[in-house]
């Protein structure tokens, strides 16, 4: 074999090399667009479960509010929710009474 056809032959090989190189950039393009698109959904899909999740404890707060019958187990996480929110209230006022005063 001459040394033309063997510098003929690594050429082809990088000829080759460097087209599955860029089918492969291509290929990990593609798929870091993938990607993206699904966070974006996953995030989208985080945020409305967030929502129904406030939203079914408020329903749940509000039944328990309302009057309807509960078990000791709901009246009791009702009335702890509350406690909660209320020290929340208190030290949120707190804090912009400290401000006020500052």
């Amino acid at each position: 074999m001459g040394l033309e056809q063997h510098i003929q032959r690594i050429e082809e090989k990088l000829f080759l090399l460097l087209k599955k190189l860029q089918q492969e950039q291509a290929d990990n393009a593609l798929l870091k667009e993938q990607l993206q698109l699904q966070q974006q959904e996953t995030s989208r899909q985080q945020q409305t479960i967030a929502m129904l999740e406030e939203k079914l404890h408020l329903a749940k707060i509000a039944g328990v509010a309302g009057g309807k019958p509960a078990t000791p187990e709901e009246d009791e996480e009702f009335k702890k929710e509350m406690r909660n929110r209320i020290n929340d209230y208190i030290r949120e006022i707190d804090r912009c009474i400290a401000l006020l005063n500052g």
